[in-house]
């Protein structure tokens, strides 16, 4: 079950994404945030989940960049 309130598994809204990363920076729902805060910067406390996502967004991140869209 995806924790994220109205997701849709597997579902990525490649265009919104690719807007956040032109503007420099990072989808929101992307960032790993626990109880508040941004854990991005440590894998470490990471969960399993949270580990497959981030890996995911990262691999989607390198397939723009060959392809040159951002």
């Amino acid at each position: 079950m995806d924790p994220r309130p109205n997701a849709s598994l597997g579902v990525v809204n490649a265009a919104l994404e690719l807007t956040y990363l032109r503007a420099g920076s990072e989808p929101p729902w992307e960032r790993v945030v626990r109880n508040g805060e941004d854990i991005t910067h440590r894998p470490e406390l990471w969960t399993p989940y949270e580990r497959q996502r981030r890996e995911e967004f990262e691999g989607r991140q390198a397939d723009y960049r060959s392809r040159s869209v951002i």
